[in-house]
């Protein structure tokens, strides 16, 4: 097995510039008189010593324990640990690297920003344990052997042990005394042994205002050219040559450093790979990152200067972010090109304060119009009411821009979501995937990634995306970040054909005025006491789907007409076998679509629809009552057919 600086001697470029600027790499003396090694100075350095350290080192004849004088030299100048001070890297002294690092400072600079020193108070052994990186808002991630130092295992969790307190340090740089500290509030998390060796915590997000956006994860499968570990190397005497790192530190410890390397074996393991960057104890935790986009491409965790350096791998640090339900933002997504950090395979949960939403309007019952064309929210029954889920503040509408969302506690989906929609003020924001919990409500209450981990359920909206995308680019692109969040998803199968579904509102917006040329809009899941558990999560999964639309028409009378509320249901049907034990879905003909009287969706899902029952341009008249009445209630003894409220459709032009 190679050895990190073996490695780092098979990269060409740093060694030829070594070579070339000898006398100069030499002169500079980078030791102080203090770290001299018997027996060798710069006076003494023949003109072949730097070839000669070169390939002792490269053939594994080094005593990398006790390094010669120029041994040293190639060790601290071929691939440097930059000291980071006033939030930036020092500059290397090799052109080669200038060339890499420099025109990319920015990018690296803000992810040093978002690097931490885990830091102990009351802790009577250290002051100090590894290195954490912010993945979100408030959520930063280290390894498990690293949070293990420092907490207590709890009913259904961990927690921080009695009497420390446990802050992340965004600042402990070289020559300064500045602290930017964050009290760390929770454990989400912790890895059990055996697994990947990860954790995560959150902080206390009071300080955060005005910070670095955090780290995104490059999670495109493209290996990283080069790679930079940002953390707090410690003095490590095991499994390090002392003297070496002495003076491959310049004997400076506990601070900030920016380490530039190679990933060496990509696929160690399935959740590993190795690298060549410069690393020591204090390391562990530390964000490695693609110097080309400043994004995180792995997770430090172990490595010694005489064998390898080991990392988590991007991806399985997301699957567990993505399994505690942890928001975060891909690489892909922050450059505009798309990502996967909340659909299919990416995803995340909100750590966000609540304290954002404190503008929200959410669905305004007024949007339509006063008096008879006024449309408030459906109301739940007295058995809804029981599961309704509230926030602390014990407010049960989640308010987001230009809509709103009720929960069911009990299955952790929502009972409705409703909308404005302004047809002549719509915008397009670039989609953001990445799916977040709301943090007003308890995580209990909302289904998260854990329903869609590993499986073939989609993250669907009941709100589309771009429907409350209106107004200002601002309340847009709020509306845009709002639509992510968990309680406006609903699982929905791959296969789900959604043809007519997904065009519903623009048919409607089509048939209107442009001068009405604005709908609310209802969508909900159709429960039922015996929809399918995915039993990982525990989340009885709904097998159809609803969805009201109201707007504005005309009633002409005479010469004269009027503006009038009008309304349309529709219903959307799971077809599905489900195999015993865990759910499993088998699509035959996919979704089946259908008009319904909101009389019958009234029956179907519980809630009152109030003024919309009678704006139903599909209602069953009267007319239609009194003409079966006689036939049904001879056969049924009921006073309308189940086919009077609902309709298939072939199309969107066969609603009614």
């Amino acid at each position: 097995m190679k050895s990190v600086f073996q490695s780092q001697l098979e990269e060409l470029q740093t060694v030829e510039e070594l070579l070339d600027n000898e006398k100069y790499i030499v002169a500079e003396t980078p030791f102080t008189a203090s770290e001299g090694l018997e027996g060798a100075s710069p006076e003494t350095t023949g003109s072949a010593s730097l070839e000669e350290a070169v390939d002792r080192i490269r053939t594994g004849k080094a005593d990398l324990g006790a390094p010669t004088y120029t041994e040293a030299i190639v060790m601290r100048t071929g691939f440097p640990s930059l000291l980071v001070q006033n939030g930036t890297f020092e500059d290397p002294k090799l052109d080669h690297w200038k060339k890499v690092l420099l025109p990319r400072r920015d990018l690296i600079n803000n992810a040093i920003a978002n690097v931490g020193r885990v830091d102990l108070v009351n802790d009577p052994n250290a002051k100090w344990i590894g290195t954490g990186w912010r993945v979100n808002e408030d959520t930063f991630v280290t390894n498990r052997h690293v949070a293990e130092y420092f907490s207590r295992r709890i009913r259904g969790g961990w927690d921080v042990a009695p009497g420390i307190k446990v802050y992340m340090d965004l600042k402990e740089e070289h020559q300064s005394d500045e602290q930017l500290e964050l009290l760390v509030s929770s454990i989400l998390h912790i890895e059990p042994t055996g697994l990947p060796d990860v954790a995560i915590m959150r902080v206390k997000s009071s300080a955060l205002s005005g910070m670095a956006d955090p780290i995104s994860l490059q999670l495109d499968g493209q290996r990283p050219e080069t790679i930079g570990v940002i953390g707090y190397p410690a003095k490590a005497v095991r499994d390090n040559p002392v003297d070496a790192m002495d003076r491959y530190f310049g004997d400076i410890y506990n601070v900030k450093r920016f380490a530039p390397g190679r990933i060496m074996d990509e696929d160690h393991s399935s959740s590993v790979f190795t690298h060549n960057a410069t690393t020591l104890g204090g390391n562990s935790g530390s964000v490695i990152i693609d110097v080309e986009t400043g994004c995180a491409a792995g997770l430090h965790f172990a490595g010694s200067a005489l064998t390898q350096n080991y990392a988590v791998k991007i991806g399985t640090v997301a699957d567990v972010l993505r399994r505690k339900s942890v928001y975060f933002t891909t690489c892909s997504e922050m450059d505009g090109s798309g990502g996967n950090s909340g659909s299919g395979k990416g995803g995340g949960s909100s750590s966000e304060d609540a304290g954002r939403f404190g503008d929200r309007e959410g669905y305004q019952p007024d949007f339509l119009g006063r008096g008879s064309l006024r449309v408030p929210l459906p109301e739940l029954n007295s058995m809804q009411m029981r599961k309704l889920a509230r926030t602390d503040a014990g407010e049960s509408e989640l308010k987001y821009r230009h809509f709103s969302v009720v929960m069911n506690g009990e299955r952790q989906l929502a009972f409705y979501a409703a909308a404005n929609i302004d047809g002549n003020e719509l915008r397009r924001p670039r989609r953001i995937k990445s799916f977040k919990l709301d943090p007003r409500l308890a995580e209990g209450k909302q289904a998260g990634e854990d329903l869609y981990f590993d499986n073939d359920l989609d993250r669907g909206h009941l709100i589309r995306r771009l429907d409350p995308c209106w107004g200002t680019k601002s309340q847009a692109d709020e509306a845009n970040r709002d639509s992510m969040f968990f309680p406006n998803i609903a699982p929905q199968h791959k296969k789900l054909n959604q043809k007519i579904w997904l065009r519903l509102e623009e048919h409607i917006l089509d048939r209107v005025d442009e001068v009405d040329a604005k709908i609310s809009v209802f969508v909900g899941c159709l429960f039922d006491d015996g929809d399918p558990v995915q039993k990982p999560s525990g989340v009885k999964v709904p097998m159809g789907f609803w969805k009201v639309v109201a707007s504005i028409g005309r009633s002409q009378r005479g010469r004269s007409s009027r503006r009038v509320l009008q309304a349309q249901a529709f219903l959307l049907f799971q077809g599905h076998l489900v195999k015993p034990g865990d759910l499993e879905l088998v699509f035959g003909q996919g979704f089946e679509e259908h008009q319904v009287t909101i009389e019958e969706l009234e029956r179907l899902t519980g809630l009152d629809f109030g003024s919309l029952r009678d704006a139903d341009t599909f209602a069953v008249t009267q007319e239609m009552r009194v003409e079966h009445k006689e036939r049904l209630e001879t056969t049924t003894g009921l006073i309308t057919d189940t086919s009077d409220h609902i309709k298939p459709l072939g199309s969107v032009e066969d609603v009614i």
